[in-house]
């Protein structure tokens, strides 16, 4: 996360901004993949995909989040090439 160049608020606002959409879900482990924006600076926005775990009802457990980027992602909504 450090080493891309965000931190904890930028996933929070990732996650509360507007625009911000579930790309995947996995329900079969209770995750889902929600695709966001936040301000790195005052002309600066950059696309962040955090994973989210909601197997508890009353937590929302971030699991990992990370910049969209090739091979493993043509654009920030459209996988590239498989894992």
């Amino acid at each position: 996360m450090l080493e891309e160049g965000f931190e904890e608020n930028h996933i929070i606002e990732a996650l509360t901004g507007r625009g911000n959409r579930v790309l995947e879900h996995y329900p079969d482990q209770q995750r889902c993949l929600v695709l966001g924006t936040c301000a790195l600076g005052p002309r600066t926005r950059l696309h962040l995909h955090v994973v989210c775990d909601y197997s508890n009802p009353e937590v929302l457990d971030i699991v990992t989040a990370y910049v969209p980027q090739l091979p493993w992602w043509v654009s920030p909504t459209r996988r590239g090439k498989k894992r």
